[in-house]
Order: structure tokens, then sequence, then C-alpha cells
């Protein structure tokens, strides 16, 4: 019996993966769904995941639309991705989705970043004051307003940091930052140091989760409501109750470990106050230097005199009362810390806020970005190795970076950026650009240090082959302030657009 003190769930509390009591899947109904994937490599693996949970979606969105007389073509989609996921595995996801029945056109299908959609949410919302605020107007669409959005969810904490401009649209500051900090390395260290201690052997463990999933599943859920309750200071012990079949296959000699370990308590996992902190702390820190580093930015960035920064927790782990003081703590004094109304829905509510109407007017490109290509060769300056010579009798330097968008660059998401291309050889009825990034802010030749391929851009001329060589020239205009990047191109001759794919590499 759970004795006094003991934090209950709240009823239908959202997990740090999203599920609520009461979900129709269970463990095994997963595992039946994805069949087995044991064997696969982990990308893959978690691709198959991704694409039969996103196929049962559809499936179930499809349905209750049009169980209410819609079409599905009137329905726009809108997928949210961590801030730190890279270019490729946005066009991962992106495929993933229309693999699953989503629509692969670009205005039905979007992509927002998570920090972002919960910042729309927070916008529209209100949000709760924190102590000592709770006379402050503060309104997050003011003009000017700084704040920082630390989403930290199951997997992963994302931090973006935006200023308003003077129409009250968002913009980036700084660069987003983020890591492997979310609620669910919380629960592994509860797992696997915590129920390792009191079981005593790693391979009690591993019977439970072979055998009896989805009742090891029900603790880890029970443990994971309940720690959002706790508190710095709190003296009492979280109990969590051990269902009857793991109880049953448990037996004799591990159940008097259990007592002997709990003080008499065997039929329930008793975390004290101590051990409670200490899971925290797997994460918390590293949290809390991810959002000194932001704000740091946000301060740099503003004006003499300017109000105080806001720091915004969103996703369902920034409910923990733990996290909200420690970020308090931290920063308290140089920003005011603000929780929405239901910060594990605030990704979810704003994400239909951003499909609907996007406030967001310039992001900051994370690296410089640019093409390879032959540029004329410069004596004494490009390395002699490099030189080639082409039909119209000019040299060449055959390892050129020819830069797009600089790293940390403000881009406005309606802005293009445009360049000139040809066709090297009159034959060629292709221009393919390999796409290079570097953090460095003005790489000159492709193999400079740091400069790495990280996709292909292709442009079909088949149909201008008819064209003097001369005339095939093309103006190529790429987007890299929106959420994905994007390309198109233009036949300076004809007016025409050439069919233009952009394909990122994996990492």
């Amino acid at each position: 019996m759970a004795e006094p003190g003991t934090r209950r769930p709240r009823s239908g509390e959202r997990g740090s993966a999203g599920r609520e009591d009461g979900d129709p899947e269970s463990a095994v109904e997963c595992r039946e769904a994805c069949g087995d994937l044991q064997d696969l490599p982990e990308r893959e693996r978690s691709e198959a995941l991704i694409l039969a949970y996103l196929t049962g979606l559809v499936e179930s969105v499809l349905e209750e639309v049009r169980g209410a007389g819609y079409s599905p073509t009137v329905i726009r989609w809108c997928l949210t991705v961590p801030a730190i996921l890279n270019d490729e595995q946005k066009q991962t996801m992106r495929e993933l989705a229309v693999k699953a029945g989503m629509p692969a056109e670009e205005g039905r299908l979007i992509l927002a970043l998570e920090p972002e959609a919960a910042a729309h949410h927070a916008r529209s919302s209100g949000v709760n004051i924190g102590p000592g605020d709770a006379d402050d107007a503060l309104d997050l669409t003011t003009p000017g307003c700084r704040f920082v959005v630390v989403d930290c969810g199951g997997g992963t904490a994302d931090l973006t940091a935006y200023e308003n401009d003077a129409d009250g649209r968002m913009t980036e500051v700084g660069l987003p930052t983020g890591g492997p900090y979310g609620s669910d390395a919380i629960n592994k260290a509860f797992r696997d140091r915590l129920l390792l201690d009191r079981y005593g052997k790693a391979e009690i463990l591993a019977d439970l989760a072979q055998h009896l999933p989805e009742a090891l599943l029900d603790i880890m859920e029970t443990w994971e409501r309940a720690k959002l309750d706790f508190r710095p200071g709190d003296k009492d012990p979280i109990y969590v109750p051990v269902p009857a079949a793991i109880d049953r296959r448990l037996g004799a000699p591990v159940r008097k470990r259990l007592s002997r370990k709990q003080n008499g308590v065997s039929n329930a996992i008793v975390v004290t106050a101590e051990e409670t902190a200490e899971l925290f702390d797997t994460v918390v820190p590293d949290i809390l230097d991810l959002v000194d580093g932001q704000l740091k930015e946000v301060e740099s960035a503003g004006a003499p005199g300017a109000p105080r920064p806001v720091v915004l927790l969103v996703g369902g782990f920034s409910a923990s009362r733990y996290l909200q003081h420690a970020v308090r703590q931290r920063v308290g004094d140089r920003a005011k810390v603000l929780v929405p109304p239901d910060p594990g829905a605030a990704v979810l509510f704003g994400a239909a806020h951003f499909a609907y109407e996007p406030h967001t007017r310039a992001r900051r490109s994370r690296l410089t970005y640019g093409v390879h290509i032959n540029m004329p060769f410069e004596k004494g300056i490009d390395p002699e190795a490099t030189r080639s010579s082409h039909s119209d009798g000019i040299d060449r330097c055959r390892t050129r970076f020819a830069k797009l968008v600089t790293r940390g660059e403000l881009i406005d998401t309606e802005t293009e950026v445009s360049e000139h291309f040809m066709p090297v050889e009159p034959t060629h009825q292709k221009i393919e650009l390999a796409l290079y990034s570097s953090r460095d802010p003005d790489p000159r030749h492709i193999t400079d240090e740091g400069c790495t391929k990280v996709g292909e851009i292709k442009v079909d001329l088949e149909k201008v082959m008819a064209f003097a060589h001369e005339d095939r020239g093309v103006m190529l205009y790429l987007r890299f302030g929106e959420t994905q990047f994007r390309a198109r191109a233009v036949v300076e001759k004809s007016g025409d657009e050439a069919s233009t794919s952009v394909r990122f590499l994996p990492a």
C-alpha cells in the first residue's frame, strides 16, 4: 500500500512520449504493428517505427475527417520536428510522412520547428507569470519583446531565441541549441540505476522486458507522471506500485531483497526524495547551461534599457516543478521565467497556429552554405592542382566554394537567394551542383577544413537543349529562411521553370 505523502498521477496527465491514460495502443499492439525490427540497423528501425506510427495516425485522422463529411483534400498537415534536426533529417521526416499517406504538396504538408510552434501557442494563449510577476502585463507579441523558448520533451531539449520586430513578428536571435536532455533520460536512469538496485540483477529487468513488457511499461509511466510533481525541498518519497504480474514473476528472493532495501515495502518501488533529485540531475544541469547560453545571446542583442527577456518553458518535461524551480534559480534575476497553461500541449496547439498563420519573419542560418562550382582560376591564390582547362579556352579552379548564405545570417522567410548558373559543356543535359556546408563564415574551397558535402541540387535542362549553349543559363532561387531548404530554377531565355530537385545526404 502507498503510504501518506504518495504523489498520485493526475488524471489524463500526458507523459514524456505524449501518451495518455486510455490510449488504445499497448506495447504488444505496437510490436505487432511494427513487426520484428530487432535485427534492423538502428536508423532503419527508427524509420520503420516512425512510419508505422504516422501511418496509423493518418488512417485515424482520415476516418474522422470523412465521418464529419469533409474531403481529405481540404486538410493541411503540420508535422513538428525538433529544432536540432539537420536538413537531411527533416527531409527524411517529410518523406516518411508522405509514405504514411500525407500529401506531398508543399502547401499541404508543412514542417514546424517545435520551439517555434510552442512560441506561437504561448503568444496566442497567454502564459502563467512566475512568482513575483503577478502584476506584470506581459505580452509576447509586443514589438521588441525578447524571449528564449526552452522546449523540454521526452527525447530532447531544444532552445531557440526570438525578438519581435516592429510588426510583432518573430525574428531569430542567435542559433538554435539543444541536446539529448529530455525526460526519457531521467526515466532511463530510473530503470538502469534505481530498478537495477532494487531488483539486484540486470537479467531480471531483461526478463521482465521480454515477458511482461506491458507491466514494466506501467511502472515506467507511473514514475513518469509522478515525478513531474516533485519539488526541491520535498521530503516524502514517491511510491510506484509494482503490478501484480511482476510481483508474481519476481519470486520470494527478489521480493525479500526489495523489502530489505525499502524498509519493509515490497509491493511498490519507493524512490526517496534524495534519489529523485539525483535522477533529475542527470539532465537538469545540462539544460541550465543551454538556457544560460541562449540567454546571453538574447541579452547581447538587446538595446540599452530594454525590458528583461523572457524564458518560456514548454514541452511535457517543462511541467516538472523541479525543472521550473531550477531554471528560476539559475536565471530568475536576469529574465522572467514563464510557463504556458499546458506546457505539454504547447507544441501541438502551436502547430495549428503555425499552419494557419506563421508569425516567424526571419531565421538564422545554422551554417554557411555554398555550392561546388568551377570558377576562373586565380594564379597565386588557387592551388595549381585545382586548375582545369575547358573547351571555351578558360582555365578554371575546380574546387571553389560559391557561398550562398553565411552562418548566423538573418534570413527573411520570404527571401530567395538567387545565383546564375550555366552548364559547363554544351553536351551537359543537367546542371548538377554539390551543396556544401561549413561553420567557417567564408570558405574558398570545398577542400577547406570543416567543409562537408551535405546534398545535391539538380536542374534538368532536357527541355532547353535546342537552345544555344550560351542560352541555357538558369537563375537558381534558394530559400534558406523557411523550416526546410527549398530550390527552384528559371531558364533565363524563356522564363520557364526547369525541373529542380534537392537531395540531402545522411550525416
